[in-house]
């Protein structure tokens, strides 16, 4: 079911350029927005990887140390 958003108090200005952004892709300012809405509500590429990660850590939970980091680091300078 597609529900109903309101906009109070957009600026002049921003509803022209609105507007014309609809109007040079020869669509109304609501299908417009409507694709616009969308494609914000998108997840970002950030968000997927967070997400990514997230998951991975819960399948493979294992920590590496500090030291075993600068000891691994450190290996081949000896």
């Amino acid at each position: 079911m597609a529900l109903e958003i309101t906009i109070k108090e957009v600026p002049e200005d921003v509803y022209a350029r609105l507007s014309a952004r609809a109007a040079l892709r020869q669509k109304s300012l609501e299908v417009y927005l409507q694709e616009e809405l969308r494609r914000l509500a998108q997840p970002s590429p950030n968000e997927e990887w967070v997400e990514k990660v997230r998951k991975m850590k819960e399948t493979q939970p294992f920590r590496v140390t500090a030291e075993e980091i600068i000891e691994a680091r450190d290996a081949d300078r000896k």
